[in-house]
């Protein structure tokens, strides 16, 4: 099962991208993409990301079992807002 999380961004994407690379970087997580989309990898989670306008698209379409929805989600959430 797969979940989709939207966030309306607060700076510009290629801020965010930067953004996202630094941080995937310094937690291991494998980051390939642009300002319009991408895909990300790494820590039993991967997903896609596509950015259109002022909103932040990002589908997680694998999680570690033991990790719930709402953790996920609140920690994406957290990091764009």
């Amino acid at each position: 099962m797969s979940k989709v999380v939207q966030v309306k961004l607060n700076q510009s994407a290629e801020e965010i991208v930067a953004k996202a690379r630094e941080a995937a970087r310094d937690k291991g997580i494998h980051l390939i993409g642009d300002e319009e989309r991408g895909q990300f990898a790494g820590n039993g989670i991967e997903g896609h990301y596509h950015i259109s306008g002022d909103t932040l698209s990002i589908r997680i379409s694998k999680k570690p079992f033991i990790v719930p929805w709402n953790l996920i989600e609140a920690a994406v959430r957290n990091y764009f807002a």
